[in-house]
């Protein structure tokens, strides 16, 4: 099989060829040149970012027999060589699959015989953080004090996960993700000399794709080689990709700002029925969210004419509160498998909470038409009876008075003093409910509450909201003439939430201590010499 992959094809052979990586390249030129060499270097960063190529580079240096200015001529019997993986002085251990101490033994019982070949003998072990602890401390004293002739390269994802010894002993380079105009421009150098037609959009594509791994790139653009019969277009990799082309992405906000419910739903439904990625879509929702944010906050950053369009029509409330929203949405897409119910909950959601539109929203919905504004004459709910023959009531732009507000229906009751059963008359209500979880109850009469919350709410609670909140007291009391009055404090000492937290606390405390008291269990414990791992215990 004559065809190698692009991502091997194009694997660079020396410091000149690598994308991105300046900073670490000039620290290293610099030790060669200097002859200032560490025994032992540490890459860090993500995946496909170049860390086993940069040690193969590294070790190429170190033996190379025409190196120039610290870089490797990559021409030399050495240098070819250890391209191909045939070099005996170079020892490359995949720590993923060798993790034990005994495979580290032999590293260390080799290290003492000189190179046969090269100048050096390079040892590099990559994903060095899945090693063992007992892996680690076998290798700590030959890592401090080698051989003069031996240098450990370790490669790894998650340095966290390293023993603070080895870390110690190790120069490190943190590799950066690549962004995606030096993957672009990379992609677009090898298409040229692969001779593929490709479109620039398309190629952005694929550098947005990759999430900064050049790598994860060449391994997207040798499918959309296939793909697209080396014809690539934005159309196509579109396409391949599952990803929502821009239009859908506007008509999504558009309905959103709109309030337009039938639009967005139906707009939901097309892009589950034709096989669309749910992921991609919000994903794509969220950055354009993110565009908008950031010409709303930096106006001169106003890309054209559609973007300015969005920042100066929707508050800046609403969009970092879309934003959250969909960002929530990708995350629970990630966690089932039933991905339509999550995706369309998600838009309706930016529907169904606004913090801060200046104009006043209508639902477009025949069954369901809230109104909303942001002056004190607050939320207006209009619930259609499903039983009834009326015809359905359409939606107009005229505010109603505060004595046309309609609310949720709920049981009157009469307020005792207990704040905290009151408050659970509200559990229904998502928006006002999780604010009174965190407030207290100053004082109170007949006409008026004076309520305090937390100052984290602040920026949340608008005059619409205690108008809404006021509203809702006022039926559950049946008192027209009722007055919430509302501060915030820093600390507050007495409130619903912390009261669930000390109950929870207590619940866990009992579960634990049941666990670790159940004779029955702690025998069974002992006769398999088990432990309960910690924080695995959880009340019911």
């Amino acid at each position: 099989m004559s065809h190698k992959v692009l991502a091997r094809k194009w694997r660079p052979n020396k410091f000149s060829d690598l994308i991105g990586q300046n900073t670490s390249v000039t620290v290293l030129k610099n030790i060669l040149t200097s002859g200032r060499l560490h025994h032992a270097y540490l890459l860090t960063g993500t995946r496909g970012v170049g860390k086993t190529t940069i040690a193969r580079i590294i070790a190429k240096a170190l033996n190379c027999n025409a190196i120039n200015d610290g870089e490797p001529c990559g021409i030399c019997n050495n240098c070819q060589e250890i391209s191909s993986g045939r070099f005996v002085d170079v020892i490359e251990i995949d720590a993923a699959s060798n993790t034990g101490v005994d495979n580290i033994r032999e590293v260390i019982e080799n290290a003492q015989y000189i190179p046969t070949n090269g100048k050096y003998k390079v040892y590099i072990i990559d994903e060095v953080h899945m090693l063992s602890k007992a892996a680690f401390n076998a290798m700590l004293k030959t890592l401090e004090e080698p051989p003069e002739h031996i240098v450990f390269i370790l490669a790894t994802t998650d340095p966290q996960k390293m023993p603070i010894t080895i870390l110690s002993r190790c120069l490190q380079l943190k590799l950066r993700n690549l962004v995606a105009p030096e993957i672009s421009a990379y992609l677009t150098y090898v298409l040229d000399q692969e001779g593929v037609s490709y479109e620039i959009e398309a190629l952005d594509i694929i550098a947005k794709s990759a999430d900064g791994s050049m790598r994860d790139a060449l391994s997207i653009l040798d499918q959309a080689i296939a793909y697209s019969n080396s014809q690539i277009t934005h159309t196509k990799i579109e396409s391949m990709l599952g990803l929502a082309n821009d239009k859908l992405i506007l008509h999504l906000i558009d309905a959103i700002i709109s309030g337009n419910s039938v639009e967005l739903t139906s707009l939901a439904q097309n892009a589950y029925q034709e096989g669309n990625d749910l992921d991609n879509i919000l994903l794509a929702l969220a950055h354009k969210l993110f565009e908008i944010s950031i010409a709303q906050f930096v106006p001169h950053n106003k890309q054209n004419n559609q973007l300015s369009n969005y920042a100066n029509n929707i508050s800046v409330n609403d969009i970092q509160l879309y934003f959250e929203v969909a960002n929530l949405g990708i995350e629970q897409l990630r966690k089932t498998t039933a991905k339509y119910p999550v995706f369309c909950m998600t838009l309706l959601r930016m529907l169904a909470f606004n913090i801060g539109t200046q104009q006043e929203i209508i639902l477009d919905s025949s069954n369901f038409i809230p109104k909303y504004d942001s002056t004190e004459k607050g939320l207006s709910t209009q619930i259609k009876d499903l039983d009834d023959n009326i015809e359905p009531k359409q939606p107009t732009n005229n505010i109603p008075d505060k004595e046309q507000v309609i609310t949720p229906v709920v049981p009157k009751v009469v307020f005792d003093g207990d704040w905290f059963d009151f408050i659970k008359q509200v559990k229904h209500n998502t928006s006002i409910y999780p604010i009174l979880l965190s407030s207290e109850l100053v004082s109170y009469d007949q006409n008026s509450f004076n309520i305090v919350i937390s100052h984290n709410y602040q920026s949340v609670v608008t005059k619409s909201i205690i108008f809404e909140c006021q509203t809702l007291f006022a039926q559950i009391l049946n008192n027209d003439k009722f007055i919430l009055n509302v501060t915030f404090a820093q600390e507050l000492q007495n409130t619903l939430k912390g009261k669930i937290q000390e109950e929870n606390k207590q619940k866990q405390t009992f579960a634990e201590e049941s666990i670790y008291n159940d004779a029955k269990l702690n025998s069974i414990i002992e006769q398999l010499s088990a432990t309960i791992m910690p924080n695995s215990i959880n009340s019911i």
